[in-house]
């Protein structure tokens, strides 16, 4: 009797077989408007805060073990989708002591995709840092002080894993 049997799948393969999951979707931090809204005091602060009012209504991002899409513009209509191997280096700067940060990505063309006001920063930064190639991070400097100090968190229980979200129940 002949059996066949199919040869391994290579990696680029079996990143297609798997089904994209989302791990966070949602706009930016809401505290890019407190300084701006603050300003409001002044005449010249109106500008400001109603820019980052704008930026909370139509600015989306969108973090997939796949890609990331940053959906912003007037009324959201511009959309921005990059697959991780396009990513060729990553520079970030945590705000309000860590709760959100801005994220820049360089990619292969030498274009920059930025996402400012990132909410729940390091959470996001580290799921990003594991979808991208192996030595991405050592290559970008990550983990820093402060990531190394979240992962302690996560590490310890006092912070839930970095994991995706629980699938919404179909029956609902």
């Amino acid at each position: 009797m002949k059996v066949s049997v199919k040869a391994p799948t290579s990696t680029a393969e079996q990143l297609q077989l798997t089904p994209e999951r989302v791990f966070f979707e949602g706009p930016p931090s809401i505290t890019e408007t407190f300084i701006p809204g603050l300003s409001l005091f002044t005449v010249i602060g109106a500008i400001p805060f109603a820019a980052s009012l704008a930026r909370q209504a139509w600015t989306r991002y969108k973090i997939t073990n796949k890609r990331l899409e940053v959906t912003s513009g007037f009324q959201g209509k511009d959309v921005v989708q990059v697959t991780w191997k396009e990513v060729t280096d990553a520079k970030w700067l945590r705000r309000f002591g860590g709760t959100c940060g801005d994220l820049v990505l360089t990619l292969r063309d030498g274009a920059k995709l930025e996402m400012r006001s990132l909410p729940e920063f390091d959470r996001n930064l580290n799921f990003i840092m594991e979808q991208l190639p192996p030595g991405f991070k050592d290559d970008c400097g990550y983990p820093d002080k402060p990531a190394r100090e979240f992962l302690e968190k996560v590490a310890s229980g006092a912070e839930p894993p970095v994991e995706f979200p629980a699938a919404e129940d179909a029956s609902a």
